[in-house]
């Protein structure tokens, strides 16, 4: 499934894909446009199917519901939140729209890519780990932001190779660049999670 989202100064395309053989994608998203801040987070729950979407579920309605606190509180809330559940791997992104930044917060094996309008590519490596009410580490990162940066973060059920970093960088726009990643998870049978977001 593709969804199409145009904030005023983010355009998002996402797609989803659940593994066969289960009702439901383990995997969640929620994106979250202020005047102050762009918000997109992706957790995915252990496991697949159902009882992964609920925990996936339940840390996106934690993100909703505290979007504006700092990157540590969110991420701590979520834990908190995922007490005596099965567990996610989560990854935030943060814009920051007065300060040009771009913060990065993470646990688990959720991939992240940052592009420059210049083409210069930016990937975080994932702190090992996820969330589920217990003792955590988890990264943080800030990155300078400006008009024209695009990423992409994807849950683990796909791979983003050296010519789909070229596609989404060529394509121009996320619309685009999402079909291309929506053909390649045919041939995967996992859940999947792909998003691309575009800074105008």
């Amino acid at each position: 499934m593709i969804e199409n989202k145009t904030h005023s100064k983010v355009e998002i395309a996402a797609f989803q894909q659940k593994k066969s053989g289960t009702n439901q994608c383990g995997d969640d998203y929620v994106t979250i446009e202020t005047e102050a801040c762009f918000l997109c987070a992706l957790a995915d729950g252990l496991g697949s199917g159902e009882g992964a979407y609920h925990s996936a579920s339940i840390a996106m309605n934690t993100v909703r519901q505290h979007y504006d606190q700092d990157m540590d509180v969110i991420l701590d809330k979520c834990n908190r939140a995922l007490l005596h559940e099965r567990g996610v791997v989560l990854t935030i992104l943060k814009v920051v729209f007065d300060t040009n930044e771009i913060i990065y917060g993470n646990i688990g094996n959720i991939e992240t890519y940052l592009f420059s309008e210049e083409g210069d590519m930016k990937r975080p490596i994932p702190a090992p780990g996820y969330l589920s009410g217990r003792k955590f580490k988890y990264r943080k990162l800030s990155y300078s932001m400006s008009q024209g940066t695009h990423f992409v973060m994807h849950s683990d059920g796909i791979k983003f190779t050296r010519s789909d970093q070229q596609s989404v960088q060529h394509m121009g726009c996320p619309r685009t660049a999402i079909k291309h990643f929506a053909e390649k998870a045919q041939r995967q049978n996992d859940d999947i999670t792909v998003i691309i977001g575009y800074i105008t």
